[in-house]
Formats: C-alpha cells, sequence, structure tokens
C-alpha cells in the first residue's frame, strides 16, 4: 500500500472511531475544525511502537500516519497517531488518541 492510500485509511478509520475515542473536548474541536483544518502526515515510523503493539514493527511494512488539526503548515494538535500496516493483505491497524492527562 502506497503512503498515500495508507492517509486514505488513517482518515476513514478516524472519521469512523473519533466519536468513541476522542475526549470531550478534543471531539467538539474536532466536530469543528476538522472539515477546514483537518490533515495528515506520515512520519517516520518511532521506536516506542514495538512496546505499544508488543511484537517488533519493520518500519519497511508499516506506516505511522499522525492525524489532527493543521496550523500554518504543521499539525498542531495531534489527534491520532497510527500505526497502519503497508500489506494489504495483512490488515493492520493501532491507534494511539489524544488524551489530556
Amino acid at each position: 500500500m502506497s503512503f498515500d492510500d495508507a492517509l486514505e485509511v488513517a482518515f476513514d478509520i478516524l472519521e469512523e472511531m473519533a466519536e468513541d475515542n476522542l475526549e470531550y473536548n478534543d471531539l467538539e474541536l474536532y466536530s469543528e475544525k476538522f472539515d477546514e483544518f483537518g490533515a495528515a502526515v506520515a512520519v517516520d515510523v518511532a521506536d516506542d511502537w514495538d512496546e505499544q503493539v508488543g511484537f517488533p514493527v519493520d518500519k519497511e511494512r508499516f506506516a505511522e500516519i499522525n492525524i489532527g488539526i493543521a496550523d500554518e503548515e504543521k499539525l498542531a494538535v495531534v489527534l491520532a497517531r497510527m500505526l497502519i500496516s503497508r500489506d494489504p493483505d495483512e490488515k493492520f491497524c493501532h491507534i494511539l488518541w489524544k488524551r489530556d492527562t
């Protein structure tokens, strides 16, 4: 799967799961601003994913997508960090949702 495809998958997942997983204030921000300022970026896969998912993450087979609200040319608020498999036969996504605490 290309990075562009991974970005599309990330948007679809966020749209489907935001209401059940974002805290109230972040859900309000998402609802009010995402249509105009929503953005996603593919970044280098961070080293902490191994610990988060419980297996060694092959950085060539996975993409890390940060998705949130943009301000100028960067994400001002990251609502979710996603680890998505780039192998179309291996459906895998792990999400770390923004938390205020």
